[in-house]
């Protein structure tokens, strides 16, 4: 997982979009609102 998401606040709103990846999807471009 990226750093980013550790850098999120508890609840804070994010936009981000899922991509099939090897191991299922996931989320990629992710940014807080």
């Amino acid at each position: 997982q990226s750093n980013e998401f550790r850098t999120l606040n508890e609840n804070q709103e994010v936009e981000f979009s899922v991509e099939q990846g090897p191991k299922g999807p996931s989320a990629v471009n992710v940014v807080a609102l």
